[in-house]
């Protein structure tokens, strides 16, 4: 399955933040920021804001290993005016990374290491311990946009089509799917990821900490295997 780079949504983005593709959904609201004020006066502990660029994926998509999050939470302030933060973002929209950039410690102006970078680093250090080098992953958010706290997402934001075929893609190449947060709503949204045979999850998803102790198999309590660790997460 061969994904060409005029089908990414996230190459064009508009002034308010959103995909242009999910624009109609939101116009159905009125201006994007109607439908902020809106799920933020259900839940006020929300906190959905369209202030700064998506993040509807984040790492290497030629990763061995697929994360399928919820969403991506409340944006670093500090890093609001920040350049090289804003490249490595457009970086990343546009599949050119590599790596999680997160790992790159990203820092603004004055030398503030991003949140990201020590929520990477905590929920994946017994991995990295094992491959003695940061693990290579590909995350997926469920929802792209940022907020402090889950809510009821959108079933069909037609930006969402962009990052199935990328887990279909990965389907096909056989990599391993490992779903953090939101099961019941991936498997509802991936045709054939319930079947799939390469599929794990958390055995706590609180925290999303991706320890070999915390990473099971598709139906089961069998726990990941040092083995399947190298396999997957080894650049």
């Amino acid at each position: 399955m061969k994904i060409e780079a005029i089908t990414n949504p996230w190459l064009n983005i508009t002034p308010d933040n959103i995909a242009a593709c999910d624009a109609e959904y939101f116009d159905s609201y009125g201006p994007v920021q109607e439908y902020e004020e809106y799920v933020n006066n259900i839940n006020t502990k929300v906190g959905l804001t369209f202030s700064c660029l998506p993040d509807p994926f984040c790492g290497n998509p030629q990763s061995k290993v697929y994360c399928l999050n919820k969403n991506p939470g409340v944006p670093d302030p500090c890093f609001a005016n920040c350049e090289t933060y804003k490249e490595a973002t457009l970086k990343n929209l546009r599949l050119e990374q590599d790596t999680c950039f997160w790992a790159e410690h990203i820092k603004n102006e004055c030398g503030k290491v991003h949140a990201g970078v020590n929520w990477l680093k905590s929920r994946t250090k017994q991995i990295g311990q094992i491959l003695h080098q940061q693990p290579d992953i590909f995350f997926i958010e469920f929802f792209p946009y940022h907020s402090t706290k889950g809510f009821d997402f959108p079933e069909d934001l037609p930006s969402y089509q962009f990052t199935n075929i990328l887990i279909e893609k990965a389907m096909n190449e056989g990599k391993a799917i490992l779903i953090m947060r939101e099961k019941a709503k991936w498997l509802k949204r991936i045709k054939g990821l319930e079947d799939y045979p390469n599929l794990y999850s958390l055995k706590c998803a609180q925290g999303g900490y991706l320890t070999p102790n915390n990473i099971v198999r598709k139906g089961t309590h069998t726990t990941i295997t040092v083995d399947e660790i190298k396999k997957y997460f080894k650049l």
